[in-house]
């Protein structure tokens, strides 16, 4: 059981597509949001089943009702909760009730507190999201060790439709393909956006390249759209164009990928292509860096230059300082060195 966030929720594939590799006679149940659902679809005998807890099964009494439902769909010898929030909570108490054994993951709340408090930081860094997951499954006694990248599962057909899609817009890869995507859920983690045009500007200066940008929602189209203005020839606008299997496809086709801390950094990582990620308020060694990356996939102030990071674990809408130094003062041009050294 894992329903937010996207983040959260992707970083479970890796792990339960390495379980059922592992262990031939295990089926596995996902219960996630209806739209995470496709992250597991394509993995042999792994069934997602879509809840949607904003609306349909909301409270006790639509948790009672999905805790049926998922009953009567089968008789679970372990029930994992990968998430323990409110609803998984509430959920895992009355699997407890009917008898089925419950393992709950390792949420590491009071360690990660310690990265975010103003007085005596400790910054060592934790394990992994993934590892944590894995270990939850070792705890239930199914313990397996995970693979190399890529961990997605695209099915042939994914592939030939975002080949059709490149053809349709008569790109052809005869340069440098890089995705920009530049977005996440809190303010903490976003660059400022006019940088942008400024990286790109001096890419192209240097090399022949183009730029394939990734996110959704109007307003993050309506910027892409002004980088589309500024290089008309060189940016191209997925968001909005393809379904999000579809995109992943596209990503492998990339020579890299710069991001933030978002679902697209660990999206990109999972599907094991090149990557740079800017960091801000939030902190890699928390446990949700890009997984089975180097340093050279990350670009953050040094915390001797900027004490105060991280502020937060999760990311946050405020500066402390005011003034958003942690991105601010990560450049253009260091962003650009970066990317060229990238392979």
């Amino acid at each position: 059981m894992r329903f937010s966030a996207m983040g959260d929720v992707v970083l479970l594939v890796p792990v339960v597509r390495a379980l059922v590799e592992t262990y031939p006679d295990v089926e596995v149940t996902v219960v996630t949001r209806p739209k995470f659902a496709s992250f597991f679809t394509d993995i042999e005998r792994v069934v997602p089943f879509p809840a949607d807890v904003d609306y349909t099964y909301t409270g006790i009494f639509g948790m009672r009702e999905l805790f049926k439902k998922l009953l009567r769909k089968g008789n679970y010898e372990v029930v994992m909760d990968m998430h323990d929030h409110i609803r998984t909570m509430m959920l895992r108490s009355l699997f407890k009730i009917f008898g089925m054994p419950v393992v709950v993951f390792e949420k590491g709340r009071s360690e990660k507190h310690t990265f975010t408090q103003k007085e005596n930081k400790r910054t060592a860094p934790l394990p992994h999201t993934v590892e944590r997951y894995r270990k939850a499954f070792e705890k239930a006694g199914y313990p397996f060790t995970i693979g190399s990248p890529p961990y997605m599962v695209l099915k042939d057909t994914t592939r030939e439709q975002a080949k059709e899609w490149l053809a349709k817009n008569n790109l052809v890869k005869k340069e440098k393909w890089i995705g920009i995507a530049p977005f996440a859920m809190h303010i903490s983690k976003i660059w400022p956006l006019q940088n942008y045009a400024d990286v790109m500007g001096k890419m192209i200066a240097k090399e022949p390249v183009r730029f394939f940008l990734f996110g959704g929602g109007d307003k993050e189209i309506a910027f892409f759209e002004s980088l589309k203005k500024q290089f008309p020839d060189q940016a191209v606008i997925v968001a909005g164009q393809l379904k999000l299997k579809q995109e992943l496809a596209l990503m492998q086709e990339l020579d890299a990928m710069l991001c933030v801390d978002s679902s697209n950094m660990h999206l990109a990582a999972l599907m094991g292509i090149p990557l740079l990620s800017v960091w801000g308020g939030t902190y890699p060694d928390v446990g949700f860096g890009p997984f089975r990356k180097g340093e050279e996939s990350i670009i953050q102030i040094s915390r001797e230059e900027l004490s105060c990071r991280p502020c937060s674990v999760y990311g946050k809408e405020k500066c402390l300082r005011g003034d958003f130094a942690c991105l601010t003062r990560i450049t253009p041009d260091m962003v650009v060195g970066r990317l060229e050294g990238l392979k």
